[in-house]
C-alpha cells in the first residue's frame, strides 16, 4: 500500500510539475509579461521555495486524500475526483488572487481557474492509474 501511495505522489509531483510549467512558462508567458510593470516579478525568483514547498505538499494531500476518497478506483472516478479538487481548489485560488490583489485582471484568473481545473482533472485519472495499474496488483506466486 505504501508503495502505491508513494508511486502515485511522485507521479502526481512530476505531473504537477511539468504541466505548472507548460502552463506558466509558455501558455501564460505573455500575458504576464504584460502585467510584469505592475507585479513586481522581481521578487519572484527570491520565493521559488514557495513554488516548489506547494507543490511536494500538494501532490501529497491530493495523493492522500484521494487513497482515502477512492471505492472503486477506475480511472472515471480519478476524473470525478480531480473535477471536484479542481472546482474547489482552482476556483477559490484563482478568485481570491484576483480579488485580494486588484492587479489580476479576471480574464487571468479564468485561464488560471481553467487551467488549473484541466490540471486536477489530468491528475485525478493519473493517480488513479498509478494506484491501480497491473504491477501493484500482480500477486507472487
Amino acid at each position: 500500500m505504501i508503495t502505491r501511495f508513494l508511486a502515485a505522489y511522485v507521479a502526481v509531483y512530476i505531473f504537477n510539475s511539468l504541466s505548472g510549467y507548460l502552463i506558466h512558462d509558455r501558455l501564460l508567458h505573455q500575458q504576464y509579461m504584460e502585467l510584469m510593470p505592475i507585479l513586481h516579478t522581481e521578487h519572484i525568483q527570491h520565493k521559488i521555495w514557495a513554488f516548489i514547498l506547494t507543490a511536494v505538499t500538494g501532490s501529497f494531500f491530493f495523493t492522500l486524500v484521494y487513497s482515502a476518497w477512492k471505492k472503486s478506483g477506475s480511472i472515471s472516478e480519478g476524473l470525478v475526483y480531480g473535477l471536484i479538487i479542481g472546482l474547489w481548489m482552482g476556483l477559490s485560488m484563482s478568485l481570491n488572487a484576483y480579488a485580494s490583489t486588484g492587479l489580476i485582471p479576471l480574464s487571468l484568473a479564468m485561464k488560471w481557474f481553467l487551467y488549473s481545473l484541466l490540471q486536477y482533472v489530468l491528475a485525478g485519472m493519473l493517480v488513479a492509474w498509478v494506484y491501480h495499474i497491473h504491477f501493484f496488483t500482480k500477486t507472487n506466486k
